[in-house]
């Protein structure tokens, strides 16, 4: 008689973010141009929010009012506080980490909003992970902002933050590190002296004197261990002069960058290069294998024709030459293994060969999730048809012209040129 077992877990489809592993690799060479930033560290206010937390925490245990183990939890408190000063106080919806909840909880609560840890107060499902703690640490330790470990902020953003930030809290202090300390209800609706001074303390509006601190340990990246002295400083300069800071960065961009730099620093403008070369095979890459996602079931020669009549007899921008330099960092970044799949997959886009590209995208797919020990999201199945375990949403494939400018990652570009916009205020 039939019975169901439990599912093989070795079975599963696991990992359902960056099936080819890429993330590593354009990380890396992103590192090379913007050293201390990443994808989601674009705000200054949240920088602010962070120091704030992290400072009052240390505070906080330094006069025996909490211990080390309430860390988190005070944390978490501060940016609640910090995000209704910023929405209510200042009217900003775009730039905080719950924004969702912060506005359902400010309209529920009719302003008197629940400061806590528990699910009343919480902005995030879960906001450990999802909130600045989670997503700005490693920035900012990189940054020279905050040292390791769950307290306290470097000795120049102490400095910093106790001049420009706790001496305008005026009278606020004290039940400030109450409601940090135990939690309550916040007043938003005005003539809470607490909620007003943190509000103002958060104006949109940069002083002189945070757009400088800012500018040295964000923008700049000025005090960020064992990279070479003003690199990022020289960058943003370029930037500045070159690229339109409100739009996503793509391969235009990134050549006339590069194209600028070489009279100043050639350097630099070989790092700018190599990451237009490597992001002209990996978008091509990711475009191919999500297009392959949509076929389950088809002849591999029936989707290589396709895509050939899209693509033309080769992929744009590719050269052998220029994957021969990059080939040695990937493999010091994700091992051999990846790296022969990855230059096996480059050789046949080069020649137009999407067969065999599209079975060196099986075997690179299979490579990163046998590491992540999961099943490959695709493979060659009965009679050689694709055999889709992990479909894609469909979605036309690109023609030629698109993909010559194609760009997906952001190499930390991005993230720059949004802290650079909101200093120049």
């Amino acid at each position: 008689m039939p019975f169901l077992t439990l599912e093989d877990p070795n079975a599963k489809i696991r990992g359902s973010r960056d099936p080819l592993g890429v993330q590593p690799v354009w990380s890396a060479f992103g590192r090379h141009v913007v050293t201390n930033l990443t994808t989601v560290s674009t705000s200054v206010r949240g920088f602010t929010t962070l120091l704030l937390g992290r400072y009052f925490t240390a505070d906080l245990v330094d006069r025996g009012m909490a211990t080390r183990e309430d860390a988190l939890n005070i944390f978490l408190r501060m940016e609640q506080v910090c995000a209704y000063a910023q929405y209510v106080g200042q009217g900003v919806d775009d730039d905080i980490r719950g924004i969702e909840r912060v506005k359902r909880f400010v309209d529920e609560q009719n302003g008197r909003v629940v400061i806590q840890t528990d699910r009343r107060g919480r902005i995030l499902s879960d906001q450990k992970t999802y909130g600045l703690w989670g997503l700005y640490s490693v920035s900012a330790r990189r940054s020279g902002l905050i040292p390791e470990g769950s307290l306290g902020v470097s000795p120049e953003a102490r400095e910093f933050v106790e001049r420009c930030y706790v001496s305008r809290l005026n009278g606020a202090t004290r039940p400030l590190q109450q409601l940090l300390t135990k939690g309550g209800v916040l007043d938003t609706r005005g003539g809470d002296p607490l909620f007003a001074a943190v509000a103002k303390m958060l104006s949109r509006k940069l002083l002189p004197d945070e757009i400088e601190f800012y500018a040295r340990f964000l923008r700049d990246g000025l005090e960020v261990e064992n990279v070479e002295p003003e690199r990022q400083a020289r960058f943003r300069e370029l930037l500045e002069t070159v690229a339109d800071l409100a739009v996503p960065t793509g391969r235009a961009e990134v050549l006339q960058l590069s194209r600028r730099a070489r009279a100043r620093d050639r350097g630099l403008a070989t790092r700018l290069e190599r990451i237009a070369h490597l992001e002209a095979f990996l978008a091509s890459s990711d475009a191919l294998f999500q297009h392959l996602l949509t076929q389950d079931g088809q002849e591999p020669d029936r989707v290589a024709d396709e895509v050939g009549s899209r693509w033309g007899r080769r992929v744009p921008n590719l050269d052998r030459g220029a994957f021969h330099e990059l080939r040695d960092e990937i493999r010091s970044v994700v091992g051999p293994a990846m790296a022969r799949c990855m230059e096996q997959c480059y050789a046949a886009l080069h020649d137009g060969d999407y067969r065999e590209a599209l079975l060196a995208l099986l075997d690179w797919n299979q490579v990163v999730m046998s590491d992540r020990g999961a099943s490959p999201w695709l493979r060659c199945g009965e009679h050689g048809r694709l055999d889709v375990r992990y479909r894609g949403n469909d979605q036309l494939l690109p023609n030629k012209n698109e993909l010559n400018e194609l760009w997906g990652n952001s190499y930390f570009i991005d993230s720059l040129k949004s802290v650079t916009k909101q200093l120049e205020q």
